[in-house]
């Protein structure tokens, strides 16, 4: 993420960089718990390997709302 000068292009910069990706299953990054299913992930986690793509869904896609969806029934 490059550095935002004002808040409305640090908001901007957030709504890109956690604004793609959703957590398909619960994913752990060295033995700790990083996200749960429905919570959003960082793009820059997917672009380097961080997290494993079939761990996350693409928000805009049918089977990324579901997961979103389930995750909001639960809670």
């Amino acid at each position: 993420m490059s550095s935002p000068t004002t808040a409305a292009e640090f908001r901007e910069a957030l709504g890109k960089e956690y604004g793609e990706y959703v957590a398909a299953v619960p994913i752990n990054i060295n033995g700790a718990r990083a996200f749960n299913v429905g919570d959003p992930v960082p793009v820059s986690h997917v672009e380097r390997n961080v997290v494993e793509p079939d761990q996350v869904k693409k928000i805009n896609t049918a089977s990324g709302r579901k997961v979103i969806a389930a995750a909001t029934q639960e809670s």
